[in-house]
């Protein structure tokens, strides 16, 4: 089973993001920011991050402050509306951008092959 942490910076759309994981057999532990983050990544073992954010800067400071902490892979969801600076998220860490609008199905599908891929070269 897949143990993964998703901080949610933002609460609406997570709840939909952890059912949907959990269908697919992932362990998904919620917390709320990045410091709770820290913490669950010192107490438990996680194979992967997903941080819902509300906009890129916020993501961005707080994927910076996870690479000190863990190597993980890490994939952000951002807003529909959010004007996405790939490039700086990509630079600062980030395995995977997705756009909150994903259909359940192609999020778990995007989950899994950044988890493969991540674990083929380990």
């Amino acid at each position: 089973m897949r143990e993964l942490l998703l901080i949610e910076t933002v609460t609406s759309p997570c709840g939909w993001i952890k059912s949907t994981l959990s269908d697919y057999g992932c362990n998904v532990t919620r917390v709320l920011h990045v410091k709770q983050a820290e913490r669950a990544l010192r107490q438990a073992h996680f194979d992967l991050i997903l941080l819902a954010g509300e906009g890129v800067l916020p993501c961005l400071t707080d994927v910076k402050r996870l690479r000190v902490a863990t190597d993980l892979p890490v994939i952000v969801v951002l807003p529909q509306t959010c004007a996405i600076d790939e490039t700086s998220l990509l630079v600062a860490g980030v395995n995977k951008l997705i756009n909150i609008s994903i259909p359940r199905h192609a999020l778990w599908e995007e989950t899994k092959t950044v988890y493969d891929t991540v674990r083929s070269f380990s």
